[in-house]
């Protein structure tokens, strides 16, 4: 403890009178001294002691440090990546993983423990036990093989003094079915959406869509003999539950130049083909030489894979895109002959299909009106159903109540289209339907009304073959708007008004909302036909490619209120 000698001197003047009134007068530097300072024995003379530190009143506060680069980036053992995801593995992958002592000191590696599926390798460039330096990172090589189970989970374990950092490795093993379809029975490809209808007693709808997207599935026969027999065997066998890589073979198209093992860039042209950016590419060469490859992006020339190719495909070579789909649980395969073999094969898409929504061009009162003409092969068959109850208490006559007062007519229509672009306009036509979610006009495509008399351009008034109308437009529900194509090519939709008899008995007179326009003779129509709001009446469509070009489709039709 550190003493010191001396006196301790007042906080103020004394109250001596002896030192005058002029004290307070005197300059700083001619003060006199206090007495008992300069006495021999001053009277509070001593050892000074001292006491600091002194003590602090302590305070706790509650929080959380926050960490900086040195503590996030050092004094750790980094792996990076710590997580691979692989996705669809379509061949072989192999992965480099940096294992980075991030300490100052040397740390030692004393195992690496997996839990592995099969089918994947961990090569390091040290077998453990061995010692990382200070700050020093090493490469280990993953190697990931179609062999094994086809949902990969594995994870690998490095043991290290007070921390074990963990690779994480996850996928789904795809084996390309390269079989190609027997176009003799055609592609069938069914679009499958869900829509809960309610329907009212006078025949007003709700309808409520349960998927934004379709399900899809893909039918298809196989002739097969000799290998691709044998191949077939082996692909149900060991494969038959698990997810394949299914070339959508309408899409094909032919390598016309060389592609080089390690491209990345596949020149084709891709409009109104099934290429898209995430998705699955096939080339091969046969049904047992091919390759799969994930899509990057995809332009109108050329499409972009996120791996390079790992070998050379010459001209020639076919081109598809693939989607993932499973095999039914249940496959029947005929033996034509004991190196013949026959099949109809159903794969379920895995996932949703997104099918770009494109409506209609033309519309009436806001609604889109779908005037593509169907093929007309066989009989168009109508059914005209009512929403009426029949009261039978069966000890006298039945009565009848028809609640909407009007039927609603069921048909069935078949398209052929006979192009690319005829196809891919349909697909994004029944997309924006979603099953029997969304109405549309439809014409009834039967010659109802025939005109018998020319209309000037400002009529409203249009004299018709007597049909009947007359006597039983009151009006008529589901009869009260028509469409009337003309001999250039353009359709005029308009409201009837009413019908009343005519200036002879096999004439009516038909009222339309407003008028065409221009003068207009019986022979410039090519047909008028009554316009029904229609929806779907079916969610599941099926479209029949009988070619990579040319597709049938016959579509359900009801006749809705709304």
């Amino acid at each position: 403890m550190t003493t010191y000698a001396g006196a301790i001197l007042p906080s103020g003047l004394p109250s001596d009178p002896a030192y005058g009134a002029a004290y307070k007068f005197l300059p700083a530097s001619l003060t006199l001294p206090f007495p008992g300072a300069l006495a021999s024995n001053p009277p509070n003379a001593g050892a000074m002691a001292n006491n600091l530190p002194v003590a602090e009143i302590v305070i706790g506060f509650s929080g959380t440090i926050v960490r900086q680069f040195e503590q996030d980036w050092y004094h750790h053992v980094h792996l990076l990546p710590a997580k691979i995801a692989l996705g669809n593995l379509l061949s072989t992958q192999m992965r480099q993983v940096e294992v980075w002592n991030a300490h100052f000191a040397p740390k030692t590696l004393s195992a690496v423990v997996g839990e592995n599926d099969g089918g994947i390798t961990l090569a390091a460039p040290v077998n453990p036990p061995t010692t990382y330096g200070m700050l020093e990172s090493r490469l280990h090589n993953v190697s990931v093989s179609l062999d094994g189970p086809p949902v990969i989970e594995a994870d690998f374990t490095f043991q290290f003094p007070d921390e074990a950092p963990t690779l994480s490795i996850s996928g789904r093993r795809v084996v390309v079915f390269g079989l190609k379809p027997n176009w003799a029975n055609g592609w069938l490809e069914r679009l499958m959406w869900a829509t809960d209808v309610l329907t009212a007693r006078d025949g007003t709808e709700q309808r409520v869509g349960l998927r934004a997207k379709p399900r899809r599935s893909l039918e298809f026969s196989i002739l097969v003999g000799s290998a691709d027999a044998a191949l077939l065997d082996v692909l149900l066998s060991a494969w038959q539950s698990r997810v394949y890589a299914l070339p959508i073979w309408p899409d094909k198209a032919v390598l016309t130049a060389a592609v080089a093992a390690g491209s990345t860039v596949i020149p084709l042209t891709t409009t109104n083909l099934e290429y898209e950016a995430d998705g699955l590419l096939v080339i091969g060469s046969d049904s047992r030489n091919t390759e799969a490859a994930e899509v990057l992006s995809v332009a109108s020339n050329a499409v972009t894979l996120k791996q390079p190719l790992l070998q050379t495909w010459p001209a020639g070579a076919f081109v598809t895109p693939a989607r993932t789909a499973r095999l039914r649980v249940t496959q029947a395969v005929s033996r034509v002959t004991d190196a013949i073999a026959r099949a109809r094969l159903v794969f379920d898409i895995a996932g949703t299909t997104a099918i770009a929504k494109q409506e209609s061009a033309t519309t009436f009162n806001s609604t889109p009106v779908w005037t593509t003409r169907p093929n007309r092969v066989r009989d168009v068959d109508a059914d005209y159903l009512r929403l009426a109850e029949v009261l039978d208490f069966e000890t006298g006559i039945t009565a009848v109540d028809d609640h909407a007062a009007r039927p609603f007519v069921r048909r069935s229509f078949d398209y052929l289209f006979k192009n690319r672009a005829e196809i891919a306009a349909f697909r994004g036509w029944l997309a924006a339907r979603l099953g029997r979610l969304t109405a549309f006009w439809h014409p009834t495509w039967e010659a109802s009304i025939v005109p018998t008399k020319k209309i000037l351009s400002n009529q409203t008034v249009m004299t018709v073959a007597s049909r009947g109308y007359a006597l039983y437009f009151n009006p008529m529900p589901g009869r009260t708007e028509a469409a009337f194509l003309h001999k250039n090519g353009t359709w005029y939709f308009r409201t009837i008004s009413s019908f009343g008899a005519g200036t002879i008995g096999d004439e009516e007179v038909m009222t339309i909302n407003q008028p065409f326009g221009f003068d207009a003779n019986p022979e410039d129509w090519l047909a008028i036909y009554f316009l029904e709001k229609t929806r779907l009446d079916a969610d599941q469509i099926e479209i029949n490619w009988q070619t990579d070009s040319v597709a049938e489709v016959s579509l359900p039709m009801l006749s809705v209120k709304s």
